[in-house]
């Protein structure tokens, strides 16, 4: 009797995925020096600014659709920052820098008067206690800033999913005498962040708006 048993051949061994090409894209900057982006992106080109970058989906999205700009992306968490920096490479993506430090620092001491064409703000943390609202990212302070380093004409992109804190964007931008309120593109509110992707699949809507600088 023949003896049934099936002899496999031995499983091909799968090699284990690389390290990403190319030097890291996460910078460590002189934190006591303005950033020349010149030098930090290889070439003059507008600049645009993302705060809190979570796991880079707006970011990649927009600095691969955008190949003529430059993204500079913060974010203080250092696993989301290696996810994006080893993404990007993946992708062979040039125009675009990653920083691990603290947004309001970044912007206060960091990035030269007059020299972001957008800044986006997408879902900061809402701080929803009352008590805990001096703790929000986006309050009367952070509008001077941005007035400051923002290019005449550029533009702040917000997006949120507490309309409280909305209503508090809202009023903030408005009441500046240095910004105007502006249209999205819809190329641009069509790209999702990670949070927003997540929010709108359990039917929570994002308030977004635009404001630009005069």
């Amino acid at each position: 009797m023949e003896d049934p048993t099936v002899i496999l051949p031995p499983p091909v061994p799968v090699p284990a995925p690389g390290p990403a090409p190319g030097p890291s894209l996460i910078v460590r900057p002189d934190i006591l020096r303005r950033f020349d982006f010149a030098a930090l992106f290889g070439r003059p080109a507008p600049v645009e600014l993302e705060l809190g970058a979570g796991d880079g989906s707006f970011l990649l999205g927009s600095a691969a659709a955008h190949p003529e700009s430059d993204f500079l992306g913060i974010e203080r968490l250092l696993g989301r920052l290696r996810k994006i920096d080893r993404k990007a490479r993946q992708s062979g993506l040039t125009n675009l820098r990653a920083l691990r430090l603290e947004a309001n620092y970044v912007l206060r001491w960091m990035i030269p008067a007059a020299s972001i064409h957008a800044l986006h703000v997408y879902f900061p943390d809402p701080w929803p206690k009352r008590r805990h609202w001096k703790r929000r990212l986006i309050n009367t302070g952070f509008t001077t800033l941005a007035a400051t380093v923002l290019a005449p004409g550029g533009t702040v992109f917000v997006r949120t999913d507490d309309p409280g804190y909305f209503a508090q964007m809202t009023e903030v931008f408005d009441a500046h005498p240095g910004f105007a309120r502006s249209v999205e593109p819809d190329a641009l509110l069509a790209r999702k962040t990670d949070f927003e992707a997540e929010f709108n699949s359990r039917g929570i809507p994002t308030c977004h708006a635009a404001w630009r600088r005069q």
